[in-house]
């Protein structure tokens, strides 16, 4: 009895051969095609996100960031798509492909829940525009400028030079110094013995010299004022004056200012400002130097 094998071809037939490689190249021109489009809507997403930010500090940063995370979504999504279909078009059972990238994702997803809570939060930070590069922010207590932004970390640095890495995930109260305006407090003490009504006077006239000094007043958003005594011990009283300014250089600088000038005013008006401390010595009772011993000889 003759034996007969089969033996199944590796490849398939030619016309099948080519009608696969000619779907094939449809579905890679398809997905180019998606691509181009795809960058087109991102485009106008990242123009648009530029235009609503306007002028404001950081604004083409966060649409670029914006724009990047979104194409990147994009091209995984495309190419992954794209990807199956060829395998299914080579006759690959792609159904427990599919199955088991879902359970993949399910795993990725329980290991990775601090990155997507990091990428989630950065997200929000550039849509909602909480801080951009170049501002100043207090992270727990902490005051450092933000140097880079991006998803999933801020990178900053502080007064010292030293760079901190912080995920996004991590910031629960952020408080931006940089935006809109800024109000300082000058506090002058006067000693509790002096006039106050004369410091008083004294203060009043720095701040109208202030007010109406014109390489001061510009740097200011209003006059320099007064609000009088804020605070008294037994030793001091204290006189406020507020500032209110643009963010950045202008108070701190106009806060320096305004300090050096009561500083003169008030001593050309013989007003203290530092209080005396009186020390009372009284004499020992006999016989107590020599219970004390060296030390009060030392002393």
């Amino acid at each position: 009895m003759p034996l007969v094998v089969l033996i199944e071809p590796i490849l398939p037939e030619t016309d099948k051969l080519l009608q696969m490689g000619v779907s094939v190249l449809l579905t890679i021109a398809g997905g180019f095609l998606v691509w181009q489009l795809a960058v087109v809507i991102v485009s106008r997403i990242e123009k648009w996100v530029g235009r609503a930010a306007g002028q404001a500090e950081g604004g083409e940063q966060r649409a670029h960031t914006l724009g990047q995370i979104f194409r990147n979504l994009a091209m995984v999504l495309i190419v992954s798509g794209a990807l199956i279909h060829i395998l299914d078009i080579l006759g690959w059972d792609v159904k427990p492909l599919l199955a088991g990238a879902g359970i993949l994702g399910v795993a990725l997803g329980f290991g990775a829940q601090t990155l997507v809570r990091d990428v989630i939060a950065g997200f929000f930070i550039l849509v909602e525009n909480q801080f951009s590069v170049g501002d100043l922010i207090e992270i727990n207590g902490n005051a450092a400028t933000v140097e880079d932004l991006t998803v999933r970390c801020t990178r900053l640095r502080d007064f010292n030079g030293f760079v901190h890495f912080v995920p996004n995930g991590e910031m629960k109260i952020v408080t931006n110094r940089s935006r809109g305006w800024t109000r300082i407090a000058v506090d002058t003490p006067i000693a509790a013995e002096e006039n106050i009504d004369q410091a008083l006077s004294v203060c009043r006239g720095v701040v109208v010299a202030m007010n109406a000094d014109p390489a001061w007043k510009g740097r200011m958003l209003e006059p320099v004022d007064l609000w009088g005594i804020e605070n008294m011990t037994g030793n001091e009283v204290l006189v406020r004056m507020v500032i209110r300014a643009r963010p950045g250089a202008d108070g701190p600088q106009s806060a320096r200012e305004l300090k050096r000038r009561l500083l003169v005013a008030l001593a050309e008006a013989g007003v203290g400002t530092r209080t005396t401390r009186e020390i009372f010595v009284t004499s020992l009772p006999a016989g107590a130097e020599e219970r004390m011993g060296p030390r009060a000889h030392r002393a």
